[in-house]
């Protein structure tokens, strides 16, 4: 135990099998939010960082894809399907997503996001370097 600004906290360790289970556990829980509301846009993106925690990246992609199907202007799926789709080595459709999230963090005027994309997008480029990736120009 240590003391913090806010008192005593109490540091907690997870082994790893509580971890999995926990994750499969919300998982279960999205799935079923989603089965009783199938338009919940916000229930596939948490459903996609369920599986990201299971390092399962293509039911991931997946996820995000349904939530932004159902709202198309869901920021955070752009930019989290952008992190998936690097994660399973796809520059282009990383690019893609982070480009469309770029455009939205703009359109809302969050700089702070924006510069954030922009690190993203740079490090992206320099990974895929060449014919992989795609330019704002590209997307028109």
């Amino acid at each position: 135990m240590f003391s913090g600004i806010c008192g005593p906290q109490v540091a907690f360790a997870v082994d790893f099998k509580t971890y999995l289970e926990g994750a499969q556990a919300e998982i279960l829980r999205h799935k079923e939010i989603i089965r009783e509301d199938p338009l919940d846009a916000v229930s596939y993106f948490e459903l996609g960082r369920a599986y990201l925690a299971l390092g399962r990246h293509e039911e991931e992609v997946q996820a995000y894809q349904k939530a932004i199907q159902l709202k198309p202007k869901y920021i955070a799926a752009h930019y989290n399907l952008s992190l998936a789709y690097d994660l399973l080595k796809d520059g282009l459709n990383a690019t893609k997503h982070m480009l469309l999230a770029l455009d939205l963090y703009s359109e809302k005027r969050n700089y702070v996001r924006v510069r954030n994309v922009q690190r993203q997008l740079k490090r992206l480029h320099l990974k895929y370097p060449g014919k992989q990736t795609m330019t704002p120009e590209s997307l028109n």
